[in-house]
């Protein structure tokens, strides 16, 4: 996930979305409804983690999240891929 950003990049800015909810961006309005539930679901996980274990436990709530809303692990990667790259 996220293989064009640097480490430090990756962490800084998923930290600074940690503190956020998912937005109406253009990114979030592309996803369908069961993916917006999906990203929301992982927002809600991520939110629950404290310190650093959100990089080590990031994967396995993407995967999670997405076996639970029957969406792909890809899409929900490349939401966050998207978001944080634009």
């Amino acid at each position: 996930m996220l293989n064009q950003l640097s480490f430090q990049k990756f962490k800084r800015t998923l930290n600074e979305l940690k503190e956020d909810s998912p937005k109406e961006t253009q990114e979030f309005k592309k996803l369908s409804p069961a993916e917006k539930r999906a990203v929301k679901d992982v927002f809600i996980m991520i939110n629950n983690i404290k310190g650093d274990d959100l990089i080590r436990k990031i994967d396995g709530i993407v995967k999670q999240v997405a076996k639970k809303r029957n969406v792909k692990v890809s899409n929900i990667e490349d939401y966050f891929d998207n978001e944080i790259i634009n």
